[in-house]
């Protein structure tokens, strides 16, 4: 395999996207276009994890066993849209990208809303596969508009802007969930998120204009196109960062579980664990990506392999606290925790999605951060819930609650080989590109 030094240059670039506004974009435009896209990030993962917090009585009224949940809130829900989101992704790099999120956004909240409507598992299955399918081309399409919208020195706190959104949909997700299955049970909590993101689906239509696209020559320029293979730089560089991603995933993966295990072992209700995991997990990730993003702006402008080195420090020094969070005796010592952790780890992403934009051409970004997604969906969101499950049956000791404990100990143990994928990869770069960004 060749090593290619310099990617970027060497890519030969598409024309631009059809339909693109050409209106000069102000600071305060470019802005409201940060927020909305965090806003679609915010209900892409509120309409993700909001089935954590009503699993507990999806299981009852359905006899479902931990194997089936997870199949259910993991593989069965990432497998498909994983797959579709490649294509998604090559038609965001080449199309109008605010079509393609506006799309996805409405067929997923649809399918949210008709996921309360199951009457049986197979139907609820079907219908969070649709949910699946419908995000599968949000994120490949945001970050390609960001890369337009904004230049390399700021992308990582704006990629770290769009994650604080993500986040935080993670505490309105378990925090609303918690409200939800409490107050009108879990049927009408996906009815009535559905209408809701359908609503914000059209907002964003209505506001949001294509960027035109920028890092590359006019079309006049263009020779024969070179592969995607090409335009996605070192290859070995590139997947040492998609399996470090995919692992991320997958140790995180256990966070699905945190609601059941709350409930098993302390005996807590739907809002007490929809409020404490919300600002444990939600909001420490999304002030966690804020400060990464900060970091990004600082350290990575001069250093290609800053990104990598610091997320493998992370990677690792987040087990401590996250698996001391299973065996502490009081919930809330255990939120606490759990708060330290997501709050480290949710600075991850400005550097990873940074390195990610050094890495690969400008016409190539949707798809690079497509096949990523699809690898880390995969295994980390699809395998992850499914594996926890499955060995909190297979290790069940008398209760529930020793197998899940048991399971997510193993899980998380993971981020070991996390931290040395990221490692590895921060040297691979050096070698590489070098460690001054091309200016």
């Amino acid at each position: 395999m060749r090593t290619m030094t310099k990617p970027i240059e060497a890519a030969v670039p598409v024309s631009p996207a059809p339909i693109a506004d050409n209106k000069p974009v102000s600071a305060a435009y470019r802005t409201y276009v940060l927020v909305a896209l965090a806003v679609v990030g915010f209900m892409c993962s509120v309409d993700k994890v909001v089935i954590s917090m009503f699993m507990e009585p999806i299981k009852k009224e359905f006899l479902l066993s931990d194997t089936q949940l997870g199949l259910m809130t993991g593989l069965a829900f990432s497998l498909l849209g994983g797959l579709v989101s490649i294509p998604l992704a090559r038609m965001a790099d080449r199309g109008n990208r605010k079509w393609i999120i506006f799309r996805s956004f409405a067929v997923w909240t649809l399918m949210t809303g008709v996921s309360g409507m199951a009457t049986s598992f197979m139907f609820l299955l079907a219908a969070r596969i649709g949910v699946g399918v419908g995000e599968a081309g949000c994120v490949p399409a945001t970050h390609s508009m960001l890369g337009d919208y904004y230049p390399r020195e700021l992308r990582g706190r704006a990629y770290a802007a769009h994650f604080s959104g993500v986040y935080l949909g993670m505490l309105g997700g378990m925090l609303g969930g918690g409200i939800l299955v409490q107050t009108v049970g879990w049927r009408l909590g996906f009815i009535w998120l559905g209408v809701a993101g359908m609503v914000m689906a059209l907002i964003f239509h209505f506001t949001v204009r294509e960027p035109l696209r920028v890092d590359q020559p006019p079309p006049s320029l263009n020779g024969d196109k070179a592969s995607i293979w090409a335009q996605l730089g070192d290859l070995r560089c590139f997947f040492m960062l998609v399996f470090a991603f995919a692992f991320v995933g997958l140790a995180g993966a256990v966070a699905a579980w945190l609601p059941s295990y709350f409930e098993r072992a302390f005996k807590m209700t739907p809002m007490a664990i929809g409020l404490g995991l919300g600002l444990g997990i939600g909001l420490a990730s999304g002030i966690g990506a804020l400060v990464g993003g900060q970091l990004t702006v600082r350290y990575a402008k001069g250093s290609r392999t800053w990104g990598a080195r610091y997320s493998a420090f992370v990677s690792w020094g987040v087990l401590i606290p996250f698996i001391g969070s299973f065996y502490v005796q009081e919930p809330m010592i255990a939120m606490g925790l759990l708060f330290v952790t997501f709050l480290i780890a949710g600075t991850l992403a400005g550097p990873v999605f940074g390195t990610v934009q050094d890495l690969v051409a400008p016409q190539a970004r949707a798809t690079a951060v497509a096949i990523i997604g699809v690898v880390g969906v995969v295994i980390g969101q699809g395998m992850g819930p499914l594996l926890v499950g499955l060995l909190s049956d297979l290790l069940n000791t008398g209760s529930d609650v020793g197998g899940l404990r048991l399971s997510m100990t193993c899980v998380a143990m993971i981020n070991l080989f996390t931290g040395l994928f990221f490692w590895t990869l921060s040297r691979r770069i050096g070698k590489v590109y070098g460690d001054a960004p091309q200016p």
